[in-house]
Order: structure tokens, then C-alpha cells, then sequence
């Protein structure tokens, strides 16, 4: 693999390849023993694969800060070296290829206006559930429906060691923000424990709320909550055994919440009992009001 080179507007080594210099979409053909030069733009060359010469990848940088650039450039390594593979049907080409992003069922209205559930009609504001149990937050929405294939790129987040799909899944989140968004003072992810986080070696969720907090430009608040005790999997408990497991396991670290709105990041809400537990603790403490944001909805 060969790297071209990589200049600036002033540089006087654009007259190299006058031809780039407005913005070509294709650099030309030259002899492997040349080097390209052209303006913001990286060119992957690979001439002794064996599908002959071409190029095989390209990074624009325009506009980017120098930091930006780097990274870009570092992650285009990487996938050259190392091509990433989807995490539903193990594709080459993308963690989550178009086909499988295509098959995502997104959250969409008609839902519950409090706990996010679908419902029939948009006239039933207010769900059943909430109505015979209301929950302590403003609302809680989530990006997508749970269930395949996100059921499975989820699980293969939290369980299996993929925590690289922190980044992904959350572009999932930041992409369905227009439509359920809220005005709020900070983000804080849902808190594991902390033997758990040692055992898993992350958060999850700090990873979701963290990578979508940057690129909204939201004030993320990582250790806003903790966990004060250890609890049992959420999974295979009905709705009251939920709430009843959770129950007490949240504390706030040493936070002045005032007046301020917290939005509350998870990976999946069954039936907000978690969220809700942790809304409970900042309202308590001063917050005016909670709304949770989960990736998936189980529905």
C-alpha cells in the first residue's frame, strides 16, 4: 500500500498535478514509482493487489480541523488493514452494511406521549401502562424498535466485546434526534456497576451518550449517577419485578441539578423501570425535570 501525499493550498508542490487542484473526482493514472500531490485529498493506492492497480480508497479532507484529519486518517488505515464487518450478517465493508440498515424499524408516532410505547391512534395521548403507573420522567423516546437486526448488533455490543459499535449505534440515535428532541441542560448515561464495568471492561451506555452528546454538542456528564448496589439482570423480569430490582440503586455523585433538565441515555428500554429509578434519584436531588433517550424500544 502507498500513501500519497497530503499538501496545502500554499504549498508550491500543487503544480505536481494541476489537474486535481479543482476538485477532480478521480486522480489520474501515473507510474507506481510516482508520488501524488494534490490539496486536502488522500489517496490509498494499491498497485500490487491482485485485481492489477487502482485506487481503493479516498479520504477528503476539506475543511476539517488538523485533529479531524488525523483521525480520519488513522480510521482509514485501520479499515484498509483491518475491514470492518458487519455485525448482523458479517459483510465485509461496514459494521452495520446497507442492507442490514436497511431492514432497522425506526420509532415512529403514533406513540405514548409520557413512556414512548406505540399505540393504535394518534388521539390516545397517554398509554395504559402510564396511566395505571406514571412514570417520573418528562418523556422517553428511543431511536429504533427492538428487534432484528438491532436486537442482535445490540446484544453483540454489550455482550460479546464489540464495544467499537459504541459510535455506530449511536449515529442510529443522533439521526433520529430531530424527531423526538427536547431542550435539556446535560446528557448522562445510565450507570453500571461498578464490578460489572470491570467484568465488561465499558459502559454501553456511557459509550451511546458519550460519542451522541459530541456530536450534538451537548453537555455530557459521564459520572452524574452511580451505582450503590449491585443488581440481577433485567432480562426475563416482568414490569414489577423490574421496578422492585432496581429499586434504591441509584445515587447522584456530588452534583448541583437545580433547575436543570437531565436527558438520561440507555441501550434499551423494556418498560422504563430503570429509567425511571435513576429519574426518581435526580429529581430528588434537585433536578426539574428527567427524560430518558434509549437506542432501541422494546415495543
Amino acid at each position: 500500500m502507498r500513501v500519497v501525499s497530503l499538501v496545502t493550498h500554499h504549498s508550491s508542490r500543487i503544480t505536481a498535478c494541476p489537474e486535481l487542484v479543482e476538485g477532480a473526482c478521480q486522480p489520474p493514472e501515473f507510474p507506481k514509482s510516482q508520488t501524488l500531490v494534490i490539496v486536502n485529498r488522500v489517496y490509498f493506492h494499491f498497485p500490487d493487489i491482485k485485481k492489477g492497480s487502482g485506487w481503493a480508497k479516498e479520504v477528503a479532507l476539506d475543511s476539517a480541523s488538523p485533529k479531524i484529519k488525523l483521525v480520519e486518517l488513522i480510521e482509514t488505515l485501520r479499515d484498509l488493514v483491518f475491514p470492518p464487518v458487519c455485525a448482523n450478517c458479517r459483510k465485509v465493508g461496514k459494521q452495520i452494511c446497507s442492507e442490514c440498515h436497511q431492514q432497522i424499524q425506526w420509532v415512529k408516532k403514533p406513540i405514548c406521549s409520557r413512556c414512548g410505547r406505540l399505540v393504535v391512534s394518534d388521539q390516545i395521548v397517554v398509554c395504559d401502562a402510564c396511566m395505571k403507573r406514571p412514570l417520573p420522567l418528562k418523556q422517553i423516546r428511543a431511536a429504533t424498535v427492538f428487534t432484528e437486526p438491532i436486537s442482535t448488533i445490540i446484544h453483540k455490543m454489550k455482550y460479546e466485546g464489540a464495544f467499537g459499535l459504541g459510535s455506530v449505534l449511536a449515529e442510529l440515535m443522533v439521526s433520529a434526534w430531530n424527531e423526538w428532541e427536547v431542550s435539556v441542560d446535560m446528557v448522562a448515561p445510565i450507570p453500571l456497576h461498578p464490578d460489572r464495568e470491570k467484568k465488561r471492561g465499558y459502559n454501553q451506555s456511557a459509550l451511546l451518550a458519550r460519542w451522541f452528546s459530541q456530536q450534538l454538542r451537548l453537555v455530557y456528564v459521564p459520572d452524574l449517577l452511580k451505582r450503590t448496589r449491585f443488581t440481577i439482570p433485567q432480562v426475563g423480569l416482568n414490569a414489577e419485578e423490574r421496578a422492585k430490582n432496581v429499586q434504591d440503586a441509584f445515587a447522584v455523585d456530588d452534583y448541583q441539578l437545580n433547575g436543570k433538565h437531565v436527558l438520561l441515555v440507555d441501550d434499551v428500554c423494556t418498560t422504563g423501570s430503570t429509567l425511571a429509578a435513576a429519574a426518581q434519584v435526580l429529581l430528588e436531588t434537585g433536578a426539574a425535570a428527567v427524560s430518558g433517550y434509549c437506542l432501541a424500544r422494546a415495543m
